[in-house]
């Protein structure tokens, strides 16, 4: 529940009507229909995107899974260019990360005997320089990946057990031991809590059985930043690939309306000061 709650509120479903219209994208500096077309293609991995909009939703969203699920994400350039050096088209391969590993200027990927036979393929180790890897990690500033998967590991284990065995033994007995199944509720509720307080995540709670309405929303905006701070973070890293070797495109996706980090912070000092209704920070932040 924590991975999908996280990721899917980054970025807008570009396929509903309208959603393209609210949140638009642009290269700069402009660049030809021609150009723009072939760098859409190189986003996306899907053959029907034809709009900008839609690749970087679609880059964003996936990238961000694999950031919350593993703590890392490894893309492979794979391009092609003319004559002249230009670039004709290019993609982005993402990569497991459990048999990629770096050495030097090189990364070396492991095709482990097991995967050979599913692919039709034979057992190796692939040798891809260090220009052609577009690695994105998940953020400092949240833990980096290796307080991820512990917060992983501990909520796995947290979710594990709705009631105790020793109770579900003691029912199936008849016998009342004295346990008290709301206190259980709330006290794994505020480890949870506790865990995933930089993440602001609301545990999909309806009500505030366990904490006041204010303190809610609070978490909610702490959810709202780290949602802008991750959009903005993994189209950074995509510009920067697409300026550097070995695609050197020279352009810049932007993406318009849509809520920043700065804005949350506007909102958290208003909610401080209790100069904004709750429902107004809904609407400015509206994903």
């Amino acid at each position: 529940m924590f991975v999908q709650d996280m990721y899917t509120g980054i970025m807008p479903f570009m396929i509903y009507r309208g959603e393209r219209e609210k949140y638009p994208a642009r290269l700069e500096p402009t660049t030809t229909p021609e150009r723009q077309r072939m760098i859409v293609e190189g986003i996306s991995n899907r053959d029907h995107r034809h709009f900008l909009e839609d690749a970087i939703c679609e880059f964003v969203s996936t990238t961000a899974n694999v950031l919350f699920s593993d703590g890392v994400a490894y893309y492979e350039i794979i391009y092609q260019k003319n004559d002249a050096g230009e670039v004709q088209n290019f993609g982005f391969e993402l990569l497991q990360p459990f048999y990629l590993f770096r050495f030097w200027k090189n990364y070396y990927q492991i095709v482990p005997w097991w995967e050979a036979k599913e692919s039709h393929t034979r057992a190796q180790i692939i040798k891809i320089p260090a220009e052609k890897i577009l690695r994105i990690d998940f953020p400092k500033q949240y833990g980096g990946k290796r307080k991820l998967h512990y917060l992983l590991k501990r909520l796995y284990q947290l979710s594990k057990e709705l009631i105790p065995k020793f109770q579900m033994d003691a029912m199936g007995k008849n016998e009342n031991i004295g346990f008290d199944l709301d206190e259980f509720s709330r006290a794994k509720y505020l480890e949870i809590a506790k865990l995933t307080k930089k993440f602001g995540w609301g545990q999909r709670q309806r009500s505030d059985k366990y904490i006041t309405e204010y303190y809610r929303m609070l978490r909610f905006l702490r959810e709202k930043k780290l949602e802008a701070f991750l959009r903005e973070h993994i189209i950074e890293e995509l510009n920067k690939a697409l300026n550097r070797q070995p695609l050197n495109l020279g352009v810049r996706m932007v993406m318009i309306n849509m809520f920043s980090v700065t804005n949350v912070v506007e909102q958290e000092k208003l909610l401080k000061k209790g100069d904004v209704a709750f429902k107004d920070i809904c609407n400015v932040l509206k994903p």
